[in-house]
């Protein structure tokens, strides 16, 4: 973690400021936390990423989904083509319209809420600073992988959207492409999201509808995300705090994806 991050993160249930201390590890290795002793708050720094969550902290549906992510990280990106493949959608075409719709402009510190496997890298522009933060250990290896084989810059967390570890109005850009459909608190996450984001900063939430979830729980390991699953999938339009400005929702490739953006109060 460079100490630029270190400017904006706090601890995720209580706000408070963070430092990094160094330790020696059973090893003998020196091991890095970021640490705050008025609340006796210790998280552990492994790889250069801050883990802001531990396996038994998770609960729900949360707690479901990072054993898949954990499972199927090293081939989610090839299922994710194969599965935007059967339905017609160019991966390629998606993210670079999906990108375009944040409105990154030069310098904007962005967040992606759940980075995933960094899929977005590549398409993301090379002036703006960014931060990733994920659920799931693996998939986050394998999307620093992913930057030091194309060369791009960001700042990764282990953690829950839910549960944001930044402090307040940090984010010019804060987004969130799949996963919130099955999020434990959809609208806990939305207003974390608020907080973290500064006045006038745009938000944006993509997912996949709930007809392109019951086509995609037939088909295999696809289906890992999708059998299964009770509860419907409602685009969170409600879930938006109120007096939030430029309110659009919108379907996506003939109703197979809803998209729904909208900027914090200024």
């Amino acid at each position: 973690m460079s100490p630029k991050a270190l400017d904006i993160v706090c601890s995720p249930r209580e706000h408070a400021p963070l430092q990094i201390t160094c330790e020696a590890s059973v090893n003998g290795e020196p091991a890095e936390f970021l640490c705050n002793s008025e609340h006796e708050l210790k998280f552990p720094i492994r790889g250069g990423v801050p883990v802001f969550v531990e396996p038994h902290q998770i609960t729900g549906i949360n707690s479901r989904f990072r054993g898949i992510y954990d499972r199927w990280a090293p081939y989610y990106d090839l299922l994710s083509r194969v599965g935007l493949y059967l339905l017609g959608i160019s991966e390629i075409e998606l993210r670079k319209a999906f990108i375009a719709s944040l409105e990154i402009k030069p310098g904007d510190r962005v967040l992606s809420t759940s980075v995933g496997t960094g899929s977005d890298l590549p398409f993301l522009p090379r002036d703006c600073a960014f931060y990733g933060l994920d659920l799931s250990p693996e998939m986050l290896a394998v999307c620093k992988r992913k930057m030091r084989r194309l060369g791009a810059a960001a700042e990764l967390f282990l953690g829950l959207a839910e549960h944001l570890p930044f402090k307040d109005g940090m984010f010019d850009v804060v987004y969130q492409m799949g996963g919130i459909n099955f999020f434990n608190d959809q609208a806990r996450a939305i207003r974390e999201m608020v907080r973290v984001a500064k006045k006038g900063s745009k938000i944006v939430i993509m997912d996949e509808t709930e007809k392109v979830a019951r086509m995609l729980e037939r088909i295999p390991g696809i289906n890992a995300w999708f059998q299964h699953q009770h509860r419907p999938i409602v685009p969170p339009t409600a879930l938006i705090p109120a007096g939030m400005e430029q309110v659009e929702y919108r379907e996506l490739y003939e109703g197979k994806a809803w998209h729904l953006s909208f900027r914090t109060l200024r």
